[in-house]
């Protein structure tokens, strides 16, 4: 499969004589020769879009999302999500560099990485892939993905989680972190990749009430197996791509989104009541070197908090 993707990868560089034979056509031949040229030219052109512009077009989406028993006017912290960058397979997958750069220039309160960080690298480049994170000017959170832990692929747990330490990086795999976000007592806490089977959240027995709780895993569906005793505020997630190749009426074909959640913010209906789960739709590629109306992204969410957060943070 990986020498598929490979020649997906170098056979798009076809485009170009295809495109100057197409415009040779269109110039210079006559009738039939004509349209066809120019209909292959154009059937190509989105093509080529997905492959060579569009997964380098780095964009910022803004969200304002209200926890339960905040409003408008309640405090607020401002959070940079971003996920699924899949540095590894794709030459042309967003670099790290440019993310935190974009990160810093937005002046958020902390950053949070929702896992699925490589796609099939070499495993000496890890630290040299990542270490553009520790540039990062507000504290990261950061979770595995099933690309990181093997679920396709190789177990690159070890070498991540040692690039995510060298950044400065807390990651909060199956347990909960009692901290302070701009200015705000927040518990962080974490899941373990979904396909692993290996989550657990015993630490919700543990966690002061009346704190805000944010959740941060890799695959949403994560949602549909949360105890119904763990009363997280938000659920922070990526792996969906948001389609990645995103054709109108076809694009679940490309990347799969198999349970209720595509992308942004979804009010979950459990029994436990209404959860919030918000979706990012990722920088990376995986399956085809390409991204089609769904640009790689960074989410800027503001997030207001209850009013009764007035509680300072444990140390």
């Amino acid at each position: 499969m990986t020498s598929l993707k490979l020649a997906l990868l170098h056979g798009a560089h076809l485009f170009w004589p295809l495109a100057l034979l197409c415009l040779w056509g269109i110039f210079r031949g006559r009738g039939a020769l004509r349209i066809a040229a120019g209909l292959v030219l154009v059937l190509s052109l989105p093509l080529a879009w997905g492959r060579f512009v569009e997964p380098r077009l780095l964009t910022v989406h803004e969200a304002t999302i209200l926890l339960p028993g905040a409003s408008e006017t309640s405090p607020a912290i401002r959070i940079a999500l971003f996920g699924d960058p899949h540095i590894g397979l794709f030459p042309h997958a967003m670099p790290i560099g440019r993310i935190v750069d974009r990160i810093n220039a937005e002046g958020v309160d902390t950053v949070f990485l929702a896992g699925d960080l490589t796609y099939h690298p070499k495993t000496e480049d890890i630290p040299e892939h990542f270490a553009a994170l520790g540039r990062l000017e507000a504290p990261l959170f950061a979770v595995l993905g099933n690309h990181d832990v093997g679920f396709p692929g190789t177990n690159l747990s070890g070498p991540l989680m040692q690039a995510l330490q060298a950044a400065g990086a807390q990651v909060p795999h199956n347990r909960a972190l009692d901290t302070e976000i701009g200015g705000h007592r927040i518990i962080v806490a974490g899941a373990s990749d979904l396909w692993e089977r290996r989550q657990d959240f015993s630490f919700q027995a543990s966690l002061p009430e009346g704190v805000p709780v944010i959740l941060l895993t890799h695959n949403p569906d994560t949602a549909l197996s949360v105890p119904e005793t763990f009363g997280y505020d938000l659920m922070l997630a990526g792996h969906t791509h948001g389609g990645q190749v995103r054709i109108p009426g076809l694009y679940k074909r490309f990347i799969p989104v198999r349970g209720p959640f595509d992308r942004e913010l979804h009010h979950f209906q459990s029994a436990a009541g209404e959860r919030l789960v918000y979706v990012t739709t990722g920088t990376g590629m995986v399956g085809v070197p390409m991204r089609l109306l769904m640009p790689p992204r960074i989410d800027i969410l503001t997030v207001h908090l209850p009013e009764t957060d007035k509680t300072p943070a444990q140390n």
